[in-house]
C-alpha cells in the first residue's frame, strides 16, 4: 500500500475526519487507497491553528493527541485538481462541489499554483502503527507495517 506523509497536526486532523482535502505544490497520479503517515518532524504551528485543532478534536469526541512517526489512517484519494480550476462560491463550497468548511480552509493552502487532493472513505486506525516516512507522495510502506495496517481495516 502506498502512503503520504503529512506533518502534524494535519495527519491527525485527517485521521479524525476534520480535514478531507490535502493541498500540495505538485500533483500525483495515484488514485485509490493511500495511508496517512504522521511525520516525525514537528514543524510547530501558531496559536490560532492550535486552538482550532484542539477544538476539532474535542467536537468530534477525541482527546487531543498527535502521533509522530506513525501511520494513522487510510483514505481513498479519488481526485487531484489544480486550485485554479476552482473559485470560492459563498462560504462553504468551491465550485465543482468541493466541500470547504471553515476548518478545511484553515487546514489547507488553496492558493493559486497548488493542487487539491480530495479524499473520502476515511478508515482511522485504532492503534497508530510506527513507521518511518518519506517526503514523496505515494511511497511504499514496508511489508510488516502494511500487514499491521491491513489488520485494522
Amino acid at each position: 500500500m502506498k502512503a503520504i506523509s503529512l506533518y502534524e497536526p494535519w495527519a491527525s486532523l485527517m485521521a479524525i475526519g476534520a480535514k478531507r482535502n490535502e493541498t500540495r505544490g505538485s500533483r500525483t497520479h495515484h488514485r485509490g487507497d493511500i495511508a496517512i503517515h504522521a511525520a516525525k518532524t514537528d514543524t510547530g504551528f501558531n496559536d490560532e491553528l492550535a486552538a482550532v485543532t484542539v477544538s476539532a478534536f474535542r467536537t468530534r469526541g477525541f482527546d487531543f493527541k498527535l502521533n509522530f512517526g506513525c501511520i494513522v489512517a487510510v483514505v481513498d484519494l479519488w481526485d487531484v485538481s489544480p486550485s485554479e480550476r476552482f473559485a470560492y462560491q459563498g462560504v462553504d463550497t468551491l465550485l465543482n462541489q468541493i466541500p470547504l468548511t471553515s476548518e478545511e480552509r484553515i487546514f489547507g493552502n488553496y492558493a493559486p499554483g497548488r493542487f487539491i487532493y480530495q479524499t473520502r472513505n476515511l478508515r482511522r486506525l485504532k492503534t497508530p502503527v510506527p513507521c518511518r516516512g518519506l517526503q514523496c507522495v505515494g511511497w511504499r510502506m514496508p511489508a510488516d507495517v502494511e500487514a499491521q495496517v491491513r489488520a485494522q481495516l
